[in-house]
Order: structure tokens, then sequence, then C-alpha cells
């Protein structure tokens, strides 16, 4: 295993990253200066987290046991306990996601690796949950630090990143449950990637062993306290509507297309989930790329197209098969986690425009045209979001 293609300067990357990191920043401080909003879920999280500080259990608003969720985000709020310590933890969870996807897309993307950094950070799926009392921003960075531990262990073999990415990989599904997606994902792409041999086959049953033992250990103890949330089906007509969902929004990530396209027919929900399919198609990341490639880049580049194929289809199956959020918004909140893969992935893929000078003007102008359409749609949501009246706290100031 070796490292992966020479980035950009350093210069350049490091005023992206800087620039990322500032816009990040200050799109997150207007969006959370008003407070934090919440739905259904946020009460339960802020009752566990209460009853945790209270009495050493997390109990749900009814008194009974909290177990529909993982209790990570919970024991984070009982800890950073006030909207002012929420702020700090959701801001270094954005920054942190943002970090760690720039230092991947460096080793995987040459030169063309700046752009990432400024892509993250004007990602409207990344932004909008740091609003509310959500466990997705978190999520979002242990998702970060999972692949990019698992992608520096596949380019350099060095086994301390393989336990760091072990680390990251039991506490994703005590975040949220949906975490198993991301790592049933990786375990198909280390699997396609012939990782899977030599001595390396025993690191990655410990690895395995590691990732699952914390979710099997938080279902079983859901399993004693009380019984299983039951399901609603529903049906190949949900099927078909909630793949077009996830493939509208994805396809809303990289062009203008408002709401009203998705449509409501038969034929409009059979057309998304098309688009879906063919996209992350497109994503498939080729032997021969746009720049030359180590093996072992293209091993992690198509790790992370499983880890977002495996992501997808989990919650579209979860969306069809039980109680999880359907619709575009809950189909965005939930693709949040693979948000830098895909970007990366798609640039990644984007043609080279070599020294053809009007294809370097065109490149440039479809660059300009991506990072003022995600300003404005970022820019947009923050204004409107707000204007929503926040959260009543109930934990007490420390």
């Amino acid at each position: 295993m070796t490292e992966g293609p020479v980035g950009p300067p350093w210069s350049r990357f490091g005023w992206a990253l800087g620039a990322g990191a500032l816009v990040l920043l200050g799109l997150y401080l207007a969006l959370s200066s008003g407070g934090f909003g919440g739905t259904g879920d946020s009460f339960y999280y802020l009752a566990a987290a209460r009853s945790l500080r209270a009495g050493g259990q997390m109990l749900g608003p009814d008194g009974t046991p909290y177990r529909f969720w993982g209790p990570l985000y919970p024991a984070l709020l009982a800890v950073f306990a006030s909207p002012a310590g929420v702020r700090w933890l959701h801001g270094a969870a954005l920054l942190a996601h943002l970090g760690l996807w720039s230092w991947v897309g460096r080793s995987l993307l040459g030169r063309r690796s700046w752009v990432l950094p400024l892509a993250v950070a004007l990602s409207t799926a990344v932004l909008v949950p740091a609003k509310f009392i959500w466990s997705e921003t978190v999520f979002i960075a242990l998702a970060a630090a999972y692949c990019a531990a698992l992608a520096a262990w596949l380019r350099t073999g060095r086994r301390h990143w393989l336990a760091w990415a072990t680390v990251a990989g039991f506490l994703l599904p005590l975040q949220r449950t949906s975490g198993v997606f991301l790592l049933a994902g990786a375990a198909v792409g280390l699997l396609a990637g012939r990782a899977w041999h030599g001595r390396n086959r025993w690191l990655l049953l410990a690895h395995g062993i590691g990732c699952g033992v914390g979710v099997l250990g938080w279902g079983y103890y859901a399993a004693l306290v009380g019984p299983a949330e039951s399901g609603l089906p529903g049906g190949w007509l949900k099927l078909l509507n909630t793949l077009a969902d996830y493939g509208f929004v994805l396809v809303r990530w990289f062009g203008p297309i408002v709401a009203g396209w998705r449509g409501t027919a038969l034929t409009a929900a059979g057309g998304w989930a098309l688009v879906l399919v063919g996209l992350l198609a497109a994503l498939w990341p080729r032997a021969k790329l746009q720049w030359q490639q180590t093996p072992a880049s293209v091993v992690v580049l198509r790790l992370l197209w499983w880890v977002v194929v495996a992501n997808v289809l989990g919650h579209v199956i979860a969306v069809t098969c039980t109680r999880a959020g359907a619709g575009l918004h809950d189909a965005e909140r939930y693709l949040a986690a693979v948000v830098g893969p895909v970007l990366l992935l798609a640039l990644a893929q984007w043609p080279a425009a070599g020294s053809v000078r009007w294809r370097q003007v065109l490149n440039g102008c479809i660059l300009a045209a991506w990072f003022g359409y995600s300003a404005l749609r970022v820019g947009h949501n923050v204004a409107e979001l707000r204007q929503r009246p926040p959260i009543e706290w109930p934990l007490p100031q420390p």
C-alpha cells in the first residue's frame, strides 16, 4: 500500500480549507444565533439527557426507558447541558467534518482537491441539521472520522489507522442506528477491494467485532426494557417514491431544481428512481480516472462508493418498512453523512481540462456556477431557519 496522488500546493489547498472553514463557521453562527429548533425526536433526546444528569438513567418524556435511538447523543447533551454548550458541540463537529473530508480529498483528488473544502462548506444538507437538536451533526463527524481513518489504513497499511477506524465505527451506530448502513457499505468495499487477505483477515475480523459490539449491546438492552417498535410496511409504491426522493435530493446537490419538479405522478417517481440509479452508476470510480492513481487510491474511492450506496439503500428500505421519516426533507437529512464521499466521487469523475483552453474556461464557468448556486441555496435556508422559534430548553443551566 502506498500514498495517493500528489495534491495541490499547500498554499492553494490551505487557502481553500481556511476559506471553507470561515464560510462554514460564519453560516453556522448566523444559523444558530437564535437558538436551536426541535422536532419530536429532539424532545426524546433532551428528556434522556435530563434524566441521565438527574438520576443516571436515560428516560423518555413519558418516563419509560429511552431505547428507540442511540444513546451517545443524549449522553453528549447531558455534558453540553445548555444551548451554548450544544452550539460549541455542533460547531466543532461541523469543522471536524470539513477538515477530515478535506484531508481525504487531498490524498485522492490530486490538484483538484482544493475544490472539496469549499463544496462541503456550502452544503445545505450538512448545515441545516446543525440548527436542530438532532444527532446528525455529530454523526457526520463520526462518519468522516471512520472513512478517513479507514482510507488512511488502506493507503498506508499502518495499523493505528485501523484502530482509530474501529473506535469511530464503534461509536457510529451508538450515535445513530443508521450507522450500521455505513459499516455495511465499508464491509462490502473492503471485501470487493480484496483487502481481506493474509494477516489483514484477522485485523479486519477484530475491526468488525469492535464496530459491532456496541450496537449489539445497545440493541440487547433496548429489547430487554421494552417491545420492538411496530413497522408500517409501505409496499412497492412507497418504495418507488422513496427511491425517487433520494434521487431528487442527490441531483439537487449539483443543480438548481425546485421541489415542484419532483412531481406526484407514478411516472415522475419512476423517472427520479431511474435518475438515482444512473447517478450512482456514474459515480462508480473507474480504474483510469483523470490523473494517475495508485491502486490503493482506487480501492479507497470504490470503498466510499459502497458506503454511499449502502447508506442510500439502507435508508430506502428503512423508510419503506418502518416509521422512519419520509419525504424530501428527511431524505436530505439522512443523506447528510455521505455529502463528503458523494462530492469527492463527483470531483474524481469530472473530466480534466488538460491544456485545452476552451475546456479550462468551461470547467471554470461550471465550477463558479455550482459554487454560486450552492451559496444561494444554503444562504436562503439559513435566512429561513433564523426565523424559526427556538425549542424550550428543559435542562438546568450549569
